[in-house]
């Protein structure tokens, strides 16, 4: 094998040549970010924080049950484009009520009621479900289907005599691209200080 030897002045040239120059970056130059579209949204009144994809449509509703009529709260983000619903919702049971669970050690049975009577009122399936917690407060997450080819994973904690809703409803179609969303979502969700 015979090697040639170009001399260094017409290497530097063939290198040097304007083919293989770059532009030099000016480092004063703008930078384009792109701006995520989840915000951290905090309501104080409601005594939590969490990351929205947007800002949240709030509203109330009133519901009657055993206690008498409570106010639910509800803080959503629809994002059609992705088929998807990102919603908190919190309600404030009476103190005695939430002493009488305690006393009796039923915290965990009436988060399962109510866990029960939103399957129930959804028309849905069973899919999981497992205890959690929300620092040091007594939760479950529950995954579900429901009737329209839809998947909803749901938290529910009793904090206090507060009881906050977490849930991410999508297409089970959807839901394999928005996992890790909804997890995150979910995943983010912190109680204010007092």
């Amino acid at each position: 094998m015979n090697f040639k030897i170009i001399p260094y002045t017409l290497a530097a040239s063939i290198f040097l040549s304007g083919s293989l120059i770059s532009q030099p970056t000016l480092a004063n130059q703008p930078q384009t970010t792109v701006k995520s579209i989840w915000q951290v949204f905090s309501s104080q009144e409601g005594g939590f924080s969490i990351l929205f994809p947007g800002s949240p449509t709030v509203t109330k509703q009133k519901i009657k049950n055993k206690t008498g009529e409570i106010e639910v709260n509800l803080f959503t983000v629809e994002r059609p484009q992705e088929d998807v619903k990102y919603t908190v919702a919190y309600i404030d049971y009476p103190e005695e009520y939430i002493e009488l669970l305690k006393r009796n050690n039923q915290v965990e049975a009436a988060i399962d009621t109510g866990k029960k009577t939103a399957l129930e009122n959804a028309k849905g399936t069973l899919i999981s479900e497992e205890q959690m917690s929300l620092e040091g407060h007594f939760g479950k997450e529950v995954n579900y289907t429901k009737p329209g080819d839809k998947i909803v994973k749901q938290r529910i904690f009793l904090v206090d005599r507060r009881l906050y809703q977490v849930s991410a409803e999508t297409t089970t179609k959807m839901q394999k691209f928005l996992t890790k969303s909804i997890s995150g979502f979910c995943d983010s969700l912190k109680l204010l200080p007092k």
